[in-house]
């Protein structure tokens, strides 16, 4: 039998008669997902059989956050189909929606209910208090014949009996606060979770399909539509092996979720593209200029009014913001990445963080030391490599590890292909780094007019105790003159800086150098500042 395939039909497309019944098709789930930094879409699969004639097919329990607009569907049936038109109803309903919901307002009740129970027992364990007080009093109380009701010979053995009930019951007590205590930190809890997912009244979204069949038969649909509430965030494991000098980089996902529905064996797939950031660019407006002029005055509640009016009219025309170990296949786009994650994955709707991995590729690196002695005498091992991937890595936190030992985590910007990137992975113990200040004098110089001069040299020496060679990055720096009158320069003996300004930060120099193993080598840097007599610069 011949099928026929609908196009996509977007949100009241267009309109047909009346529908003559409402179909609420049975079963139903979400087949796949696609997840964007800031919302995902959802794409859900329903089958139903449906008489000839005209008809409303009724999707229910869909997310109250729904995106309406993007509210889309296409279809195939047995015989020929047209779908008139797609709506977005709003259901109100004061129970619970969610299995989830519903299982934590049970055990709330539940939990409710035991501390009713421990109550109870605290009161009776007050009135035993009570009443054990009240017997040892009656001792020391006269009967009516002046006589004490007991006799001075049994006093020792009710002292005892009442010191004992006292004992158990003070003993009950403290078990029973325990045991409140416990109870009432696990119904905070299960409240502020049930807060979390109730909004008070609640509310879902149907969508509702008018379709006209030509001939009864068996049609399928596909709804799909966006919801807020999910992203996912890009996050790198970097596990360096010094002695391979290899780089593990694994490519991972966070994913988390509060869409309101749970996603049940679904296919997912994570995408770099932004439905959110807007479809166009925003435009320009005229930009007037002119000289200021004056204003007529106004009565003050008149100025006060235009103002109000102005303030509203910004804030109206302001666009509003919104905010913001199996192995995916990638698909390269040229204006979007997509990570198809293997096989059937569930992320429940509790904003909890999934991980799943993206990418994995190891990564020839070169090993360097670097060093900034002025401000730390220790040496740190990087590792360099050219990133040869297809696809862009989004910025993210990178979790570096050292031959198995995790040293920390940074945060990398984009990294695009053909790109180099440094990634640092410690101090490095075997590369010894001495500064040495050899001389700091301050003079004069000049003939008739005297110039104070501050004149300050410092030896560096670098020993590779490593079992190869390694390049090595020395860096330091020379004072910056903002005043014509200050004048820098560098020592004539200097060991010449292998870049100046390095990276564009004025001042800033480079000794690059690859020691040999068990090499030592020594720079020797200095710099001379001169300034007049009688003006002062901080630090000289």
């Amino acid at each position: 039998m011949a099928r026929t395939s609908l196009l996509l039909i977007p949100l009241l497309a267009l309109s047909l008669p009346l529908a003559a019944r409402d179909i609420t098709p049975a079963g139903g789930s979400i087949a796949a997902v696609t997840v964007f930094p800031d919302r995902a879409q959802v794409t859900r699969q329903v089958k139903v059989e449906l008489p000839a004639g005209s008809h409303t097919v009724l999707i229910a329990n869909l997310p109250p956050r729904l995106i309406e607009q993007s509210l889309q569907v296409r279809g195939q049936g047995s015989g020929r189909l047209l779908i008139g038109a797609v709506e977005a109803r709003r259901v109100f309903s004061t129970q619970l929606t969610q299995e989830r919901e519903q299982k934590l307002a049970d055990t709330l009740r539940g939990l409710q209910d035991d501390k009713a129970v421990l109550d109870g027992r605290r009161q009776a364990l007050d009135t035993q208090a009570a009443f054990i007080e009240k017997l040892a009093q009656l001792p020391a109380t006269p009967g009516k014949d002046h006589s004490s009701t007991f006799a001075p010979d049994k006093w020792p053995a009710a002292w005892q009996a009442i010191g004992s009930g006292m004992a158990e019951t003070n003993k009950a007590r403290v078990a029973l606060q325990r045991e409140q205590r416990a109870l009432d930190e696990q119904i905070k809890k299960v409240e502020q979770e049930l807060n979390q997912m109730r909004s008070g009244r609640k509310d879902s979204l149907t969508a509702a399909i008018h379709v006209e069949a030509a001939q009864a038969g068996s049609a399928s649909f596909e709804l799909s539509y966006q919801v807020p509430g999910a992203s996912w965030t890009p996050v790198y494991d970097a596990r360096l092996a010094t002695e391979a000098r290899t780089l593990q980089l694994t490519q991972a996902a966070w994913v988390r979720q509060a869409s309101g529905e749970d996603w049940s064996d679904v296919a997912l797939t994570l995408s770099t593209a932004r439905p959110a950031a807007g479809a166009a660019m925003p435009e320009l407006q005229p930009w007037w200029i002119d000289f200021p002029r004056p204003l007529p005055a106004a009565p003050r509640a008149m100025r006060e009014k235009m103002s109000d009016e102005m303030l509203a009219g910004v804030m109206s025309a302001a666009p509003a913001l919104e905010a913001q170990e199996q192995v995916a296949e990638a698909s390269v786009g040229d204006f979007a990445v997509s990570y198809r994650v293997p096989g059937k994955v569930s992320v429940s709707a509790d904003n909890a963080r999934q991980r799943f991995v993206l990418d994995k590729q190891d990564v020839g690196v070169q090993l360097a030391a670097r060093s900034a002695p002025r401000l730390d005498a220790r040496a740190f091992l990087y590792a360099e490599f050219d990133y040869g991937g297809a696809a862009p890595l989004l910025p993210g936190a990178w979790r570096l590890t050292r031959d198995d030992t995790y040293v920390g985590e940074v945060m990398q910007p984009m990294l695009r292909p053909g790109a180099r990137l440094a990634l640092a992975f410690g101090s490095d113990d075997a590369v010894e780094v001495k500064y040495l200040v050899v001389k700091d004098e301050r003079g004069e110089k000049g003939v008739f007019s005297k110039d104070n001069r501050v004149e300050r040299r410092y030896r560096i020496e670098l020993h590779n105790r490593h079992r190869i060679a390694l390049p090595v990055s020395i860096y330091d720096q020379i004072p910056v003159a903002r005043d014509q009158q200050i004048k820098v320069a560098l020592s004539d003996d200097t060991t010449p800086p292998s870049e100046r300004d390095v990276e564009g930060r004025v001042g800033v120099l480079l000794w690059k150098q690859e020691l040999k193993p068990q090499a030592k080598q020594v720079i020797q840097f200095g710099y001379s500042v001169s300034f007049p007599q009688g003006r002062d610069v901080p630090g000289f």
